[in-house]
C-alpha cells in the first residue's frame, strides 16, 4: 500500500462526534472473543470509541487535549496514508508511523509552524517533525486508548503494546534550573515593577512556584479557600494534579504572610474567609478574576526577561541566558533540585512534587556542572609525573 498522502489534502480535523465519510460499524470481533469481554464501550464506530475514550478517562481539560490531538494526528495518517481505521492497524503500520512522527512528509500537507485554530483552512497535524521524547509520549497515548479498547471489548488486541517505543536521550544534569543567584534576580526585577497589583501578585507567585513546586495548571486552579492548617498547626494547600490526584502542598508561615500582602493589595481581608471563591492566583487587575495558564506563563517570561537584563549589566552572561530561557516549569526544577541537593530526602521531594515513579525524582539529586567538576577535581587525585 502506498504512504503518499493525496494532494487533496487533510479534512480540517477529525470531527468525535460526526464521522459521516466512515462506515459507522463495529468492528468484527469472533463469537468466543465477545463472549469473553463484553462490549463495554457501546460505540457505533472506532471514532466515536476514541472520543468515548477521551470523556470517560478524564476530566482535566489540559489533559484531554493533548490526548486528543494525538489521536487526531494518528486518525488522519491512518485514513489518509494507510487507508484505514484503529481497528485495522497492526504493528508494522504503528512501526510506520513511528517513522512518520520523525519526519511528517509531505511537509505541506501535514505541517505549518504557524498554530491556528482547528477549524481554520491551513491547520495543520503537526508544527513539525516530533522529537524522541514526542514521539514516546504519542505512543504512550495510542498504547492507552487501544488497551482501553481491549479492555472495553471493542478489539481484540494492543498492537502499541507490541512495537518498540523511541528512548529519549536522558541527560541525568537538569538544565532547567535556576541558580539562587537567579532567584534573587528575578524578586529585584519584581521589586521595581510599577503596578502595585501586580508587583504584590508577582512577588507571591514566584515565591509559591519557587517554594512549591507547584505545576502551573494547579496553581491557576487552585483557591485561596483550599488553604487549611492541620491540627498540629501546619499550613497545606490542596490542588489537583495530573491525572486528577489529589494531594496537599505544604505552605511555609513566610509564604503564608506573603499571600496576606498580596491579599490586601487587592483590597481583600487579610486572613482567607471560610467558603471564599478567591482564585489564589488572580489577573493583575482590581476585577480579582482567576490568572489563566497563559496570563501567568506571559507575567513569568515578562520577569525572567527583566531578571536577564540585570544579570547583564552585571556581566552575568551565563546566568542571563538561563534567565532568558527560564519558564514557570523551571521554577518547578529549582525547588526540588535545591531541597534534594539540601536534605537528600528524595521521598520528601516526591511527595511534594506528586511524582508516581521515584526514578523521576531522583533525576533532582545532582550537583551543579561546577560544583561536579570541583569535587571531582579536589577528591580524585593521582602523583605528579616525575
Amino acid at each position: 500500500m502506498s504512504d503518499v498522502v493525496s494532494t487533496a489534502g487533510l479534512p480540517q480535523v477529525v470531527d468525535f462526534q460526526q464521522t459521516p465519510s466512515l462506515e459507522r460499524i463495529r468492528p468484527s470481533v469472533d463469537a468466543e472473543a465477545s463472549a469473553a469481554l463484553p462490549d463495554l464501550v457501546q460505540a457505533r464506530s472506532d471514532i466515536e470509541a476514541a472520543a468515548i475514550w477521551l470523556e470517560a478517562t478524564t476530566d482535566n481539560p489540559k489533559t484531554r487535549r493533548a490526548m486528543r490531538k494525538e489521536v487526531e494526528r494518528f486518525i488522519l495518517w491512518a485514513l489518509h496514508v494507510r487507508n484505514k481505521q484503529l481497528s485495522q492497524i497492526g504493528v508494522m503500520d504503528i512501526r510506520a508511523y513511528v517513522n512518520f512522527m520523525a519526519d511528517p512528509q509531505p511537509a505541506d500537507v501535514w505541517v505549518s509552524a504557524i498554530k491556528r485554530p482547528r477549524q481554520h483552512p491551513a491547520w495543520r497535524p503537526f508544527a513539525g517533525p516530533l522529537s524522541l521524547a514526542s514521539q514516546r509520549y504519542a505512543l504512550v497515548q495510542l498504547g492507552s486508548l487501544y488497551a482501553w479498547m481491549v479492555k472495553g471489548g471493542w478489539l481484540k488486541g494492543n498492537p502499541v503494546a507490541l512495537v518498540k517505543k523511541p528512548e529519549a536521550p536522558i541527560d541525568p544534569m537538569i538544565k532547567r534550573l535556576l541558580p539562587p543567584e537567579g532567584i534573587a534576580l528575578a524578586f529585584e526585577a519584581i521589586a521595581s515593577t510599577k503596578s502595585p497589583l501586580k508587583r504584590a501578585r508577582d512577588h507571591f507567585m514566584f515565591s509559591l512556584f519557587y517554594l512549591t513546586g507547584l505545576r502551573t495548571f494547579e496553581a491557576t486552579a487552585a483557591d485561596m479557600a483550599t488553604l487549611r492548617r492541620s491540627a498540629s498547626g501546619h499550613l497545606w494547600l490542596m490542588v489537583q494534579g495530573k491525572r486528577n490526584k489529589r494531594r496537599e502542598v505544604p505552605i511555609s508561615e513566610a509564604l503564608y504572610e506573603e499571600l496576606g500582602r498580596y491579599r490586601v493589595a487587592f483590597d481583600l481581608p487579610l486572613i482567607t474567609l471560610p467558603g471564599e471563591d478567591t482564585p489564589l492566583l488572580m489577573a493583575a487587575n482590581s476585577k480579582r478574576k482567576r490568572a489563566s495558564n497563559s496570563t501567568v506563563l506571559k507575567a513569568m517570561i515578562e520577569i525572567m526577561g527583566r531578571a536577564a537584563a540585570l544579570a547583564r549589566t552585571r556581566e552575568q552572561h551565563e546566568l542571563a541566558e538561563r534567565l532568558t530561557e527560564a519558564t514557570t516549569h523551571w521554577l518547578r526544577h529549582s525547588c526540588f533540585s535545591h531541597l534534594a541537593q539540601a536534605t537528600g530526602d528524595l521521598v520528601m521531594v516526591r511527595s511534594l512534587a506528586g511524582h508516581a515513579r521515584m526514578d523521576t525524582t531522583s533525576r533532582y539529586l545532582h550537583a551543579e556542572a561546577d560544583d561536579l567538576h570541583v569535587r571531582v577535581s579536589q577528591t580524585l587525585l593521582t602523583p605528579p609525573s616525575s
